[in-house]
């Protein structure tokens, strides 16, 4: 499939599931993944008003991303929706798991540090990164500390971005830079993409994305929390720019190159990158 049609896809499905207003949140426990029904069979622990009962067990119809993360035997939290005659869930997030505590704990101490900062202290070229934590695209509660010792590039993105020449460029960009490091040798280099649109972009929305642009999940991290705030953080400490109108969210773009050491090696503004030129300056690091 071409990447062109596979944004196309991206696009239909996100505007598919945004068109829907938000039904019930819910917590529950996951019994059951059914890959082949594409469903969760959930025990409710909590539900917010609707026609479902908590301490019952319910068939929730998922999407593909969130099919393809194993959260048997885990709580998670989401949103609970009727159409087309069955039960849907949207918005999955993990509330335990191997981390949770510690991202807890980790984006409150970011958050207390970032309200103390001037609105113009953002990261710049050499800065180092804050310390803070997220959830992949598996599921997976991540402290950024962890890639410690490997180079990375990162950079900002909502996956229902519209405008071709921004984040679905950038991505595009990042999905090349990832096979041509590959080709290069450049085994160590990894990548992470955070959102700033996490009521949308769930993992399984997020594991969804990147299979939709080959991305090889191996050293390719790409970001959310449940917890709006840590990414109205990251936007702060990154400084990115973003005002929500019209059903969209206008922004600025950053690129940035992280040395082995978490320091910023390079930053680069704007959403017109060269791939090459990133692969230059990763090759170079020591």
């Amino acid at each position: 499939m071409g990447l062109m049609l596979r944004y196309v896809l991206i696009i239909l499905t996100s505007l598919l599931i945004a068109s829907f207003s938000p039904g019930a949140v819910i917590e529950g426990q996951v019994i059951e993944v059914d890959p082949d029904a594409r469903s969760y069979r959930v025990l409710l622990l909590m539900v917010d008003d609707s026609g479902l009962e908590a301490g019952t067990e319910q068939v929730f119809r998922t999407g593909p991303g969130d099919t393809e993360i194993d959260y048997a035997g885990r709580k998670i939290r989401a949103q609970a929706n009727f159409y087309a005659n069955q039960w849907h869930l949207e918005g999955i997030f993990p509330l335990d798991g191997i981390g949770a505590q510690a991202m807890g704990d980790a984006n409150k101490r970011f958050h207390k540090e970032t309200a103390t900062l001037s609105r113009r202290s953002f990261i710049r070229q050499g800065d180092y990164m804050p310390e803070f934590a997220m959830i992949d695209q598996h599921g997976r509660f991540v402290q950024i500390r962890s890639l410690r010792g490997k180079p990375f590039i990162l950079n900002f993105i909502f996956t229902r971005c519209q405008l071709p020449e921004m984040c679905p460029a950038s991505t595009a960009r990042m999905a090349e830079l990832q096979n041509r490091a590959a080709e290069a040798g450049l085994e160590d280099l990894q990548f992470v993409t955070i959102t700033f649109d996490p009521e949308f972009d769930s993992p399984g929305v997020l594991r969804q994305y990147a299979d939709g642009y080959g991305i090889d999940s191996g050293n390719f991290h790409l970001l959310t929390n449940s917890d709006p705030q840590i990414c109205e953080d990251l936007l702060r400490r990154f400084g990115i720019l973003t005002i929500e109108e019209d059903g969209t969210i206008n922004h600025t773009m950053a690129t940035f190159l992280i040395d082995k050491n978490g320091r910023v090696a390079y930053r680069k503004e704007g959403s017109q990158w060269a791939v090459q030129d990133f692969l230059d300056r990763s090759s170079a690091l020591k």
